[in-house]
């Protein structure tokens, strides 16, 4: 299969914005997301104020949004009012989106999403590769993407489960980190298909739920060296 991102989610408060632009520079393959959320003062340190986002203008990033909790909610059932209005003057800073949400209650709307302004790409997580094929077996919008993450956000490792279908783009997350995202993308590259694809990680790049710049070098240097095996750099 052909990789298209590896996503490192999500940069907060102290992320030195000046090493992720230099690691961006050299690893064009990297995405960085930003957790949204309305309630992002209750959800930990890896919602960073909103005001972040004024200070990644111009920096030239390949960003998404990741939006949670009734956020993502409100955009997969087209109340979007209350989200443009809290993020829209910063959404040009994205090309991808992502709604982290319980997919399945809202197969019919999802079905039916329109586009979002400005973004390219809208990621939908899926909990397992059951649901998302429950998914996929009916009409989509072309612009769903799907992320298969049975850890949600937790860093727990789970096994690679490969899903393909014609035309659609689709990632892996589940506990993936340094330690192991050899393995886990080795074995995606090697998948006999030209299907499209992208890693993501979170927890496991993170060190006392700060994300950890240095680890997330350590992951772009092995996936920079698989790349290059498998001639796609």
């Amino acid at each position: 299969m052909i990789l298209t991102k590896v996503t490192f989610t999500g940069i907060d408060e102290r992320t030195d914005l000046k090493r992720v632009k230099q690691l961006q520079k050299k690893y064009p393959f990297a995405e960085f997301g930003v957790l949204l959320s309305y309630d992002w003062k209750e959800n930990g340190q890896r919602f960073p104020n909103p005001e972040i986002l004024a200070r990644l203008e111009k920096q030239g990033l390949n960003l998404s949004a990741h939006f949670c909790g009734q956020a993502a909610i409100d955009l997969a059932i087209g109340k979007r009012f209350k989200v443009l209005e809290q993020f829209s003057s910063h959404i040009r800073l994205f090309r991808r989106c992502q709604l982290n949400l319980r997919a399945n209650g809202l197969f019919s709307n999802l079905r039916k999403l329109p586009p979002i302004p400005y973004i390219n790409e809208v990621i939908v997580q899926m909990h397992t590769p059951e649901l998302c094929e429950q998914f996929l077996t009916g009409e989509r919008p072309k612009h769903l993407s799907f992320l298969l993450d049975a850890s949600g956000g937790a860093g727990i490792d789970t096994p690679i489960q490969i899903l393909t279908s014609p035309g659609a783009h689709i990632g892996y997350a589940g506990g993936i980190g340094p330690d192991n995202v050899e393995g886990k993308l080795r074995t995606l590259l090697e998948y006999d298909s030209k299907e499209k694809f992208w890693i993501d990680m979170e927890t496991r790049v993170r060190t006392e739920e700060w994300l950890d710049l240095d680890k997330v070098e350590q992951v772009l240097v092995i996936c920079e060296r698989l790349l290059k095996e498998h001639n796609q750099l």
